[in-house]
C-alpha cells in the first residue's frame, strides 16, 4: 500500500456501489496497460521518447493509446460519463469522480498517456453529443463511444479565445451544403482526430444566432492540420486548424442555426465539471511522491520528514486535498441533481458551481505541484521523476476551457457583482 493510502485511507473512501467499478478500472491498468508499458519501454520509459525530433507524439505510441482505447470500449469502460440511451455507462458527474480520481492517481504517464488513454477525454465523445439524431448518431457518435475514433473540437481562434462570440470561421451556404473557411489555434489531438466539431458563424443570422456546431471528416480536402503547437504540455497532439472551402453537408450540424454557442459552451462546462477528478487523482500521486521522499531521504542522520520545513507543505497539501475533494463531491452531487449536461442551456446556480470546480482544483493542484517540486528537491525538477511533467500539466489547466480569470468573472456575475 501507498504511504497516502496507508495513511490516508478513510479520506480516500469510496461508496460502496462504486466499489466495484473502480476494481474493474484497476484491474484493466494492471492487466491491459502495465503489460503495454513494459514491453515498450524504447517508446515509453523515457519522458520524451514518445516524441520526434518536431515534437509531434509517433505514430507508435498513438497507435498503443489507440489499442488501450479500443480495449477499454469494449470492456465497456471507455465512455462511462455518455448516457445509457448513446451507449455510454450513465454514469452521474459524482459517480464520474471516482473513475477519474483512480486514472490520474497514476500520474501523467511521461506524456504517453496511456492509463489516461482507457477514460474519454478531450478526444472522446462529450455529452453534447447526444443531441445529434439517431442517423447522425451512428455515423459521428458510435464510433467515438466505443472508442475506435477519435475527435477533436475547433472553438478557439488566435483572435478569439474565451470571447467566443467574436470569431471569425464562417459558414456559407451552397445548396444542400455548407462551405467553411477560417483557422482554428491551439487544437488538442488535432494531430490523430478522424472528426472535428467546428464552431462557425453562418450567412443565415447576425450575431450569435446565426453560430452553428458541424461535424468535419479530418479527411475531408478543405482541412487541413498546420504544425505541431510546442507547448508547455509537450503533448505532441495539440496543432492549428485551416479550413479553406471546406464543404460539408446539412446532415454535418449539430442540432440548428442557433446552437452553436450553447454546445460549445455545453463542451466547456463538461471540461469544467471533469477538473476536479483529474486534479485530485493528480493531487494524490503527489502526496504519494512527497510522503514516500520524506521518509526515505535522510539528512544529518535523520528522515527529513521530521523537519518541519518539509512536513508542513506536505500537511497542508495533505489537507487542501481533503478539502478539494469533499468541496468536489458535495458540487458535483448539487449539479446532478438539478442539471444535465446535455442540456443547451444551464441554470445560473450551475453555472456558478461548475466555475468554482474548475478554478479552485486547478490552483490547489498547482501549489500541490510546486510544493512537491520543493520537497523533492533536485529529484523533483527532473523530467523523469515524473512530478516535473504533473507542474507542467497543472499549469497548462488554468488556461484552457476558460482561464481562470473568466471563471471568477462568471462566478462574480452569477452572484450579481457585474452587469
Amino acid at each position: 500500500m501507498s504511504p497516502t493510502h496507508e495513511a490516508m485511507a478513510a479520506e480516500f473512501a469510496v461508496p460502496d456501489d462504486i466499489q466495484p467499478l473502480i476494481d474493474r478500472v484497476h484491474a484493466f491498468i494492471e492487466t491491459e496497460i502495465e503489460p503495454l508499458e513494459d514491453d515498450n519501454q524504447e517508446l515509453l520509459g523515457g519522458p520524451m521518447a514518445y516524441l520526434d525530433e518536431n515534437e509531434r507524439m509517433l505514430d507508435e505510441v498513438h497507435e498503443l493509446q489507440s489499442q488501450v482505447r479500443r480495449r477499454a470500449g469494449e470492456e465497456g469502460l471507455y465512455a462511462l460519463h455518455m448516457p445509457e440511451s448513446v451507449g455510454g455507462g450513465g454514469l452521474s458527474q459524482r459517480e464520474h469522480f471516482y473513475v477519474q480520481e483512480e486514472i490520474f492517481r497514476y500520474g501523467t504517464g511521461h506524456g504517453s498517456g496511456l492509463t489516461r488513454a482507457m477514460m474519454a477525454w478531450t478526444e472522446g465523445p462529450a455529452p453534447i453529443l447526444a443531441n445529434l439524431d439517431e442517423d447522425q448518431r451512428a455515423e459521428w457518435l458510435d464510433p467515438l463511444v466505443e472508442g475506435r475514433e477519435t475527435a477533436c473540437i475547433g472553438i478557439t481562434e488566435p483572435e478569439a479565445g474565451s470571447d467566443i462570440p467574436n470569431i471569425e470561421t464562417t459558414a456559407t451556404k451552397d445548396g444542400d451544403e455548407w462551405v467553411i473557411n477560417g483557422r482554428k489555434g491551439y487544437i488538442t489531438n488535432a494531430v490523430f482526430a478522424d472528426t472535428a466539431q467546428i464552431l462557425a458563424k453562418t450567412d443565415q443570422a447576425d450575431g450569435i444566432g446565426g453560430m452553428a456546431m458541424f461535424l468535419v471528416d479530418t479527411d475531408n480536402p478543405g482541412f487541413e492540420v498546420g504544425s505541431i503547437n510546442q507547448n508547455i504540455m509537450m503533448d505532441g497532439i495539440t496543432a492549428d486548424l485551416k479550413l479553406e472551402n471546406c464543404r460539408v453537408h446539412d446532415d454535418q450540424m449539430v442540432g440548428e442555426i442557433g446552437d452553436g454557442l450553447p454546445l460549445a459552451l455545453g463542451w466547456i462546462n463538461w471540461r469544467r465539471v471533469n477538473r476536479p477528478g483529474m486534479c485530485v487523482g493528480m493531487g494524490r500521486y503527489l502526496l504519494d511522491k512527497m510522503l514516500t521522499h520524506a521518509k526515505d531521504r535522510e539528512t544529518f542522520g535523520e528522515p527529513i520528514g521530521t523537519n518541519q520545513a518539509v512536513s508542513f507543505p506536505i500537511v497542508d497539501t495533505a489537507t487542501e486535498l481533503r478539502a478539494v475533494r469533499d468541496m468536489a463531491l458535495s458540487v458535483l452531487g448539487d449539479i446532478d441533481s438539478s442539471s444535465d449536461l446535455t442540456r443547451l442551456d444551464q441554470p445560473q446556480h450551475v453555472r456558478r458551481k461548475m466555475c468554482q470546480l474548475k478554478y479552485y482544483s486547478e490552483n490547489h493542484l498547482f501549489e500541490w505541484a510546486d510544493r512537491a517540486i520543493q520537497t523533492l528537491g533536485g529529484h523533483g525538477l527532473m523530467r523523469e521523476g515524473g512530478v516535473e511533467r504533473v507542474f507542467r500539466v497543472a499549469r497548462n489547466l488554468r488556461i484552457p476551457a476558460g482561464a481562470t480569470e473568466i471563471q471568477k468573472r462568471t462566478i462574480a456575475e452569477t452572484l450579481g457583482l457585474t452587469e
